[in-house]
């Protein structure tokens, strides 16, 4: 009895371990146009991957620890450049 609770336990503990990383779909494309959002989005990618590799408080850190660094300097820096936060549902509705 006890194993069948605690598995669904630990599938959900596991689950929460990890969260998406954010990417050019999590942003809308600003006044410079398509080529300066990609331009952009690959930038921030390689600044929030340097960021969160090279500092030494994150060594000894969970992935979702890991993973919610990555996404405020990535965040910070797209919305620097310009780029506005997509609203969460608008990736869910279906494409017109």
């Amino acid at each position: 009895m006890r194993a069948l609770i605690l598995l669904p336990v630990c599938l959900a503990l596991w689950g929460c371990q990890s969260i998406t990383r954010y990417s050019g779909d999590n942003f809308e494309v600003g006044a410079g146009g398509i080529q300066a959002f990609d331009d952009d989005n690959k930038a921030c990618g390689i600044v929030a991957d340097e960021a969160v590799s090279y500092d030494v408080r994150m060594a000894g850190s969970t992935s979702y620890e890991r993973n919610r660094a990555y996404n405020r300097v990535y965040a910070r820096c797209m919305t620097a450049r310009g780029h506005r936060p997509r609203p969460y549902y608008v990736n869910f509705l279906p494409a017109r």
